[in-house]
């Protein structure tokens, strides 16, 4: 009985990791395939994601399928704050962790760093500028934001903590590398026996 439990628990995640670009159709996402090397499933996002338009001034959109999901399904959470735009710097990117020689998620298109959020009325929120540090505990996430920007970067912020669609969320709290962008990264679609985990994203 508990062999063939284990064996329906394994062909339910082999289903799963095989129906990624399925999952981005049923939700509508525009993405053409890409090929980069080190990303497994490799898309490019060609409109917007979740509702929001993320941009970058130097690269497209291109990123493992299991991150595009994750984006599209957080779209919620930055439209129930007003965002419509988000910038990004760097999504698919060939590079170390800062300080070791362990490549960096951004190297499998499972990551992707983001600076800015834009809504009709809130102007564009920066990550440097206007993310209050320090706010916050484990009981009370969002703390005592002294600014309209701070309270939504922050609120946004625990809610992509809390979602369980990420795996990373980093923010300037957590070192000087991250000062000026929200750092978000997924595990592979593989590994991943559903969207959400019932573990928050350790930051």
């Amino acid at each position: 009985m508990r062999l063939a439990a284990l064996l329906v628990i394994a062909t339910c995640a082999r289903a799963w990791a095989g129906d990624c670009t399925a999952e981005l159709d049923a939700r509508h996402v525009s993405w053409k395939k890409a090929a980069r090397p080190g990303i497994a499933l490799a898309v490019e996002i060609t409109g917007p994601i979740g509702g929001i338009d993320l941009t970058s001034e130097d690269q497209p959109l291109v990123i493992d399928c299991s991150l595009a999901v994750s984006l599209d399904e957080a779209g919620r959470y930055l439209h129930a704050l007003g965002i419509t735009k988000a910038t990004f710097s760097s999504a698919y990117s060939r590079r170390n962790v800062r300080g070791t020689n362990r490549p960096s998620k951004h190297s499998y298109g499972l990551a992707i760093d983001v600076h800015t959020f834009t809504g009709p009325d809130l102007g564009t929120l920066r990550v440097d500028r206007d993310y209050e540090p320090g706010l916050g505990d484990e009981v009370d996430c969002v703390g005592e934001p002294l600014t309209q920007g701070g309270a939504i970067l922050k609120i946004l912020q625990c809610q992509l903590v809390r979602s369980g669609l990420f795996y990373l969320v980093l923010s300037p709290d957590y070192d000087d590398a991250h000062h000026d962008h929200f750092h978000l990264e997924v595990k592979p679609w593989a590994d991943r026996s559903e969207l959400r985990s019932s573990q928050p994203a350790i930051h």
